[in-house]
């Protein structure tokens, strides 16, 4: 296909997923985008499959059953809006606007078209779906969490290496991400009519308190911020009487580490310096890229890249913690990712498109058999 028709449909595929609203809070329109990419696979026949693991869809796109050399994870879900024209796609000054245009509707056209492309001309030699270098992992919850999408997925699926196009840039392929910690204080005071405070116990003010506390563990700071960070992300006391003392109050604590720091020892450092019940909601280990020959490859694919390590997380974690190789790459956003300015610069686009179609053109036709177990060097049958 010539080159401008490419980006073309690229562009005008990312629009049409960027249409469905696809946020959380509307799992119908999670299951309407796997439905839509699935159609398209279809009319391609490309093999596939839709999975739903606890409400969530995920489609797995592979050269053979539960087994892929390399694999590309894109997700199809993306985070809740203000203003519901950020699904109205848009372009201008050579970006394209639009929830989820670079967070991360565009790797999954990406991914699909690439996988196309990749078998037709697989097709055009006499081959099939069973010699494609590569398969696609796309999901549904990655902005919550993944653990129903990648993270039940990844362990039944056979592995050498994965890139994750969610991250990063052209300039930067990501090979480190820290971990995530997230917390929720619960505070217990004691109720009383707010003309006479001296009677109660304000749990508010207990939860500042233990807040600060919680603050005097994570005062280091670094010119590059590779350090971990603390944020409270939510807050709430009282019953909502504007006369009463509140006699409780939470908040959500989002603490992000790197692999310098134990999140046991965190956990009970934070809980020896506070009188709040401390309690876990979620726990993501760090993610580490590892070694292997695929990355050296890629980066002489990249036209220039370096690695490096980004603050965010992503389900690459997952897979890093099943000690599989892999990178986080993509497209310029220039951090605009869960904004109300999300965007993608429309040539680095393509030119990541370009880059993975060289890497795969470089891995060739893959053999037609391979049994693989995680702790197992790789086996070929004939």
């Amino acid at each position: 296909m010539p080159e401008h028709f490419l980006q073309r449909e690229l562009l005008e595929l990312t629009k049409e997923l960027i249409r469905i609203p696809s946020t959380c809070s509307r799992p119908q329109d999670i299951h309407r985008c796997a439905i839509f990419i699935s159609q398209w696979l279809k009319q391609y026949d490309i093999d596939h499959q839709l999975v739903v693991n606890e409400g969530v869809p995920s489609l797995t796109v592979l050269p053979r059953p539960n087994s892929a050399p390399v694999l590309l994870l894109c997700h199809f879900d993306v985070v809740e809006v203000d203003n519901e024209n950020l699904f109205e796609p848009f372009e201008k000054a050579g970006c394209l606007y639009g929830r989820g245009a670079i967070d991360d509707k565009y790797g999954v056209a990406l991914s699909m078209i690439l996988f196309r492309e990749h078998l037709q001309q697989l097709r055009a030699q006499g081959l099939d779906q069973g010699a494609m270098p590569f398969g696609l992992l796309l999901t549904g919850d990655e902005e919550v969490g993944g653990f129903c999408g990648v993270g039940a997925l990844c362990k039944d699926i056979a592995i050498d290496f994965f890139i994750a196009i969610d991250g990063g840039n052209p300039k930067k392929i990501v090979t480190r991400g820290k971990g995530i910690l997230q917390l929720q204080l619960e505070v217990t005071g004691k109720a009383v009519h707010s003309a006479r405070p001296w009677l109660g116990e304000n749990a508010f003010d207990l939860l500042l308190e233990d807040y600060r506390e919680i603050q005097n563990l994570f005062r280091q700071e670094t010119p590059n911020h590779w350090h971990n960070t603390l944020v409270l992300t939510n807050c709430h006391a009282g019953n909502g009487s504007t006369n009463v003392v509140p006699g409780q109050a939470n908040a959500s604590l989002d603490i992000r580490y790197t692999e310098d720091s134990d999140p046991k020892e965190l956990l009970t450092a934070i809980r020896s310096v506070v009188s709040s019940r401390v309690v876990v909601t979620a726990l993501a280990p760090v993610f580490d890229g590892g070694v292997s020959h695929y990355l050296d490859l890629l980066i002489r694919h990249s036209e220039g890249a370096v690695t490096g390590f980004e603050h965010g997380a992503s389900d690459a974690r997952f897979l890093s913690d099943l000690r599989i190789p892999g990178v986080v790459w993509g497209a310029e956003g220039e951090k605009s990712q869960h904004t109300s300015d999300e965007h993608i610069v429309m040539e680095s686009f393509f030119k990541i498109y370009d880059c993975l179609d060289g890497f795969f053109c470089t891995l060739g036709v893959q053999p037609r058999v391979i049994k693989r177990n995680f702790s197992d060097p790789l086996i070929e049958e004939n």
